[in-house]
């Protein structure tokens, strides 16, 4: 047999656990070296690096290397042997970790890293955006309406509601109320007095919100048909809205409703709302039918009478306009005897061009209709004219 081989053909690592109390019992024989990052308390930690000079005899010295020095990007403290046991006991040092914290959601790491780069939201398209202009326009329109409604009782019936709790409130209930729609007409329609009842106290307080709504301009109308009493607290809600309220696509059926099913009494604030605009209302497509309302349901009263003074300043141009020549006609079929006069008198002006007129000559035939004697025989006389004859044939 040859040689004994060197039974340690290369260096080794040796680890010893020493305890913390012996470790002066081996001077020079240890090291310290820096804590691996690993380690929550490193004071408590010792590496004992083992020269082993002299302690084997036909071994080379072992120079045991650190294999294991991490580079942290902050700076470890170097390690410290701890010898005072005086609270810790007899027994060895152990190294304490820190409890590891609960993991972070894949979707939380992102948002930090968008954050932490300044990465802002994606932008809303223009629509999107358009659409959330109009929603938040709406939220506020019926905080608004609600907070007047609530300022609109009685000190005492006041109920003292912060400002983003009543936007809150108000909204889930508008909300529920749409949702529950058909429901509630179904109670309304029902004719049960208690179904009916509860029905009426869901609207309460949000007939303005509801009759701006395709669907909740129905819920309202029907209500206005419960008594007078309570129909008088709603269409209460919609003063200050008649002018708004008459142009809107929904909300002017409710309008129509208040003044065709009220006494005037509890629906003369629609004529005074609309004081100082009749020449702009009675053109528009939807306005145009709160006067003729007016005009079958109210029309010998001073506060229409007036209105039609203020409304026949434009009567030409009116009889000729696509949606204003319809005012003109309630005033003929169910207006006073002074307007009529009126209509007629501006019709004789030039007849024959009215009459040719696709408007105007509905009125024409009106006029023949419902003017006063004297007046018909004013416009027959044009009328009978060869050539006017000729002209219309």
């Amino acid at each position: 047999m040859g040689e004994m081989q060197n039974p340690f053909p290369q260096q080794v690592i040796v680890g010893i656990l020493v305890p913390a109390d012996h470790v002066n019992c081996f001077p020079n024989s240890y090291q310290a070296v820096p804590a691996p990052p690993f380690y929550g308390k490193p004071e408590q930690c010792v590496f004992v690096q083992p020269q082993m000079q002299g302690q084997m005899q036909g071994m080379q010295q072992l120079q045991v290397p650190v294999v294991f020095q991490p580079q942290p990007q902050v700076q470890p403290p170097v390690m410290r042997v701890c010898c005072d046991n005086s609270s810790q006991g007899s027994g060895p040092v152990t190294p304490r970790n820190k409890v590891p914290a609960t993991p972070e959601t894949h979707s939380d790491v992102e948002r930090e890293d968008r954050e932490a780069e300044g990465e802002e939201r994606p932008k809303l398209s223009t629509s999107a955006a358009r659409r959330m202009r109009r929603k938040r326009a709406a939220e506020r329109a019926a905080l608004a309406a609600v907070e007047q409604t609530r300022v609109a009782l009685p000190l005492g019936d006041r109920v003292p509601v912060s400002a983003g709790r009543l936007q809150k409130v108000t909204k889930a209930t508008y909300d529920s109320i749409l949702d529950r729609c058909d429901s509630l007409r179904s109670k309304l329609a029902s004719g049960i007095a208690d179904e009916v009842q509860e029905a009426l106290a869901t609207i309460q307080g949000h007939v303005w919100q509801l009759a701006q709504h395709a669907t909740g301009c129905r819920l309202v109308q029907l209500g206005l048909e419960a008594d007078q009493q309570t129909a008088a607290l709603l269409a209460r809600e919609l003063h200050g809205h008649v002018q708004e309220a008459a142009i809107s696509p929904h909300a002017n059926y409710v309008i129509q409703k208040v003044v065709s099913t009220l006494t005037f009494a509890n629906s003369s604030f629609v004529a005074r709302e609309l004081f100082g605009s009749c020449g702009r209302l009675a053109w528009h497509r939807y306005a145009c039918r709160i006067f003729c309302r007016l005009l079958e349901f109210c029309g010998s009263r001073d506060l229409t009478l007036q209105l039609i003074d203020e409304l026949l300043l434009d009567a030409e141009d009116l009889c000729r306009h696509n949606f204003g020549h319809h005012v003109v006609q309630s005033v003929l079929e169910h207006g006073h005897e002074r307007h009529r006069k009126i209509v007629a008198k501006v019709l004789g002006r030039d007849l024959l061009g009215f009459a040719k007129h696709r408007n105007a000559s509905y009125l024409v035939e009106k006029a023949m209709w419902y003017c006063a004697p004297e007046d018909q025989a004013f416009l027959l006389k044009q009328l009978a004219r060869t050539d006017v004859i000729v002209d219309l044939a």
